[in-house]
């Protein structure tokens, strides 16, 4: 498995956790999450991933409000060690 597939593998598996979550607060944008997400399905970046995945960053915030932020955590972990991003 090349490191793109693995890294949309992880994007994937965010993906269908976020659209299985309600709305958060003001920083837990579900519709927004599932948009960032689906952007770097279709045109992957390492800078956009960055963003994605940084601490207080919507998809973070809306992982913590439903519950699953650990899980975003070790997947977020996955997929900064994969890239090389930190």
């Amino acid at each position: 498995m090349s490191i793109d597939e693995e890294a949309k593998g992880i994007l994937t598996e965010l993906r269908e956790k976020v659209a299985k979550s309600d709305d958060g607060g003001i920083y837990g944008d579900r519709s927004k999450a599932l948009k960032d997400i689906d952007s770097l399905l279709a045109s992957p970046s390492t800078e956009g991933m960055k963003f994605l995945l940084l601490p207080t960053a919507n998809l973070q915030e809306l992982s913590l409000e439903n519950g699953w932020g650990q899980e975003f955590n070790a997947l977020a972990s996955k997929l900064e060690k994969l890239l090389g991003i930190s």
